[in-house]
């Protein structure tokens, strides 16, 4: 067999093989990087977490979106209590 049709062959089976198995797939796992952030300090993670729920609530309270704070009581029982700082304000 010539050298060209052993080319040939091969360029048959890459196209068939294209058909079969999701090319862009992995060559974007190849190229992407990982997305995944891993928490060091599981106590930060949970303040953080408890920091964008208050401003979240803050934010929706500030825009009268008195249905969506609401929810957010509902959905975050825990984080309802109320904090008063010394000037009576509530935070």
């Amino acid at each position: 067999m010539e050298s060209w049709n052993v080319w040939l062959i091969v360029i048959a089976l890459l196209i068939l093989a294209t058909n079969f198995v999701d090319i862009p797939y992995w060559v974007s796992r190849l190229f992407a990087k990982s997305k995944v952030k891993v928490l060091e300090n599981k106590e930060e993670g949970f303040l953080e977490i408890v920091s964008l729920w208050y401003q979240l609530k803050n934010k929706c309270d500030e825009y009268h979106l008195t249905v969506a704070s609401e929810k957010l009581d509902e959905v975050f029982p825990l984080l309802n209590k109320v904090i008063e700082d010394t000037d009576g304000k509530v935070s």
